[in-house]
């Protein structure tokens, strides 16, 4: 398949959807520890990486963003304030916008085959509950283990589970043949964080399992890994300095 360009700017971003006011600078501490914080707020973002902000604000998974070794070198804070009502599902719309203006993105889709899990039902029915409620995109909240959505697609599902906050590491494909909006809660203990407990309105209950087996447990959905042609994005150019705040 030919590859196609971005086809917004970021002119017609900020004009859509776009921080009142953002840092972004060069972290230069060496430091191993990154942070990442957002909410219908803003956006703090510390010593990342490029690739990781791409990762972010287009939704997908480390493999998915194709381009120069620095992306993973460089590090850079962010800190970024939205406009009062937005949604958190809006914020990485807005920082790609960010990117492109700061950091002069610009990149293009493609379609190769790599390695990626499939989503497909378990055996026995789908938990999910049907809720075609939303005449929008529905709402999609996430924090440490935690992914709450309201009327969503399973497309919304796979962008999720594709993304950094999931912590997959691998392109999700959605091939449940589930068609209309779902509404769920899904909790699971993330990798390297494995508590047998937690604590819970003042008790010790049992800690979540792993991500696959809350997804066929709480959700009758399963991950496979499998060869598919998955989306991915290629940097044709991104500046090393981002312009000054």
């Amino acid at each position: 398949m030919k590859p196609f360009a971005l086809i917004f700017t970021a002119t017609v971003l900020f004009a859509q959807l776009a921080f009142d006011a953002a840092s972004v600078k060069i972290n230069d501490t060496a430091a191993g520890d990154t942070s990442t914080h957002s909410n219908a707020a803003g956006l703090q973002m510390t010593n990342v990486t490029l690739r990781f902000c791409i990762e972010r604000a287009y939704r997908m998974s480390e493999p998915q963003v194709i381009g120069p070794a620095w992306l993973d070198s460089d590090r850079f804070d962010i800190n970024a304030k939205a406009p009062a009502s937005t949604a958190d599902s809006q914020i990485p719309d807005m920082l790609q916008a960010l990117l492109l203006d700061r950091f002069k993105l610009a990149a293009h889709h493609e379609t190769r085959q790599l390695t990626a899990f499939a989503l497909v039902p378990a055996k026995g029915s789908a938990k999910l509950t049907r809720d075609d409620s939303a005449t929008g995109g529905g709402s999609f909240s996430t924090g440490p283990g935690t992914a709450r959505a309201t009327s969503v697609t399973m497309g919304r599902l796979t962008e999720f589970l594709a993304g950094p906050r999931a912590g997959l590491g691998l392109p999700v494909v959605d091939q449940t043949g589930l068609t209309g909006r779902y509404t769920f809660t899904l909790r699971w203990t993330p990798e390297g964080t494995s508590p047998s407990q937690r604590e819970e309105n003042g008790r010790a209950v049992d800690a979540p399992p792993s991500i696959f087996t809350a997804l066929q447990e709480q959700l009758g959905l399963k991950l496979e890994k499998r060869k598919l042609p998955v989306d991915v994005l290629v940097i044709d150019h991104a500046e090393r300095i981002p312009t000054a705040n």
